[in-house]
């Protein structure tokens, strides 16, 4: 018996082909693309010249155009703009900046009128978006069906799942990850291995076919139904810090209920356009979640703490998983004395979820360039050399 999938009503595709949120993000992409050729322009007119090349000074013209208003090819009437290429610069970047004071202003008055509309639509369609009591319970018994038959199949072995069944951000509509935790598969090949036994067991029952990936960074299995409506899996073995970081996640989920909305909200609007999906090259939710959460911890006042960094203040107990120390802290007063401390004389982060979309997509499709994103401050833990190429730190 599976959790059965409910499929996604008209009502939902509406909201994601008309939301306040598909307004508000074109309103972000439009300024976007104005700060970004303001940029460019004023890049392109301090190397090149009006009218006759790169190394041409700005000059002014005293010849009218000639009859009939034909000009050569080639050649730009200047008779409007006089003085050194400096003061074109400067003029032409004056003008640019009236011109985005001006759509600043018709911003400011646009936003003030969505983001109270666009809080009441994310709220009402999260609430639409979570599992209902019925759902959860049918996964639980799904998760201790598996279980059953495993221990069967593996002596010794435990269903652990992770992602979005442990951090809160699962759906009816969501895959199951899990992680099989067998003693001693400490190697790919003897994942692998372990992974073909349970390709074995699983062949057997009926509706469901096995689709080995054993190529991929961490071999999975995944187990997907023969009809849609039911719930599919992916099957890694000991892959046990990604639970861990599921429990993180999930205990930053706990501190703030807009994190929930947030992220339930983002993840249902990039399924909708196909920009969810690691697989394809496109965010991943454990990534936006964690985009998220570096956006709430830089809000100021913040939103946020850093779990971790409570952990290593307070010389916590560490605790390694593969090699890593994966210690943050879970006490509740230690947390709120940590964002006391953060906020000094201000008061508690009391902004809207609408205001805090509105923001996270202004920074991340505006502002935010390149760097990694981190939810820690790893400098005294780990040496710059460990996160060349990485975009993520948790």
């Amino acid at each position: 018996k599976t959790p059965v999938q409910d499929p996604v009503s008209s009502k939902a595709m509406a909201w994601h082909r008309g939301s306040t949120l598909s307004l508000v993000w074109r309103h972000v992409e439009s300024s976007s693309r104005g700060r970004a050729f303001h940029r460019k322009r004023v890049a392109a007119s301090s190397t090149a010249r009006i009218g006759q090349g790169p190394a041409a000074p700005l000059t002014a013209s005293s010849a009218a155009p000639p009859a009939g208003g034909y000009v050569q090819p080639g050649r730009v009437v200047q008779t409007t703009r006089t003085g050194p290429q400096e003061e074109a610069d400067a003029t032409l970047a004056a003008w640019w900046n009236r011109r985005l004071a001006r759509q600043s202003g018709a911003a400011d008055s646009l936003t003030a009128e969505l983001v109270p509309r666009l809080t009441a639509d994310v709220e009402t369609h999260v609430q639409e978006l979570l599992p209902s009591k019925q759902h959860v319970a049918q996964k639980d018994e799904f998760l201790q069906r598996l279980q059953q038959h495993l221990s069967d199949t593996l002596d010794g072995c435990k269903v652990s799942p992770f992602g979005s069944v442990v951090n809160g951000f699962w759906t009816p509509h969501s895959d199951i990850d899990i992680c099989v935790r067998v003693p001693g598969a400490s190697t790919r090949n003897a994942q692998i291995n372990i992974l073909r036994k349970i390709a074995s067991a699983l062949s057997h029952v009926s509706r469901y076919h096995v689709e080995p990936c054993y190529g991929a960074q961490v071999p999975i299995l995944r187990w997907a139904p023969q009809m849609p409506g039911m719930v599919a899996c992916d099957i890694s073995v000991n892959n046990v810090l990604a639970v861990v970081n599921s429990r993180l996640i999930g205990d930053y989920v706990r501190l703030d209920e807009r994190l929930l909305t947030l992220g339930m909200c983002l993840k249902s609007w990039l399924q909708a356009r196909g920009l969810n999906d690691r697989s394809r090259g496109t965010l991943s939710s454990f990534a936006l979640v964690l985009m998220l959460i570096n956006f709430l911890q830089r809000r100021d006042p913040p939103v946020l703490p850093s779990l971790q960094d409570i952990a290593f203040s307070r010389s916590l107990k560490p605790h390694f998983i593969n090699g890593i120390d994966c210690r943050w802290c879970a006490d509740l007063d230690e947390v709120e004395r940590e964002l006391a401390y953060l906020r000094g004389a201000k008061p508690p982060n009391k902004e809207t979820v609408g205001t805090l979309l509105y923001e996270f997509l202004r920074y991340f499709g505006s502002e935010y360039r390149h760097g990694v994103i981190r939810i820690r401050e790893t400098r005294s833990a780990l040496p710059p050399a460990d996160e060349q190429g990485c975009v993520f730190v948790v």
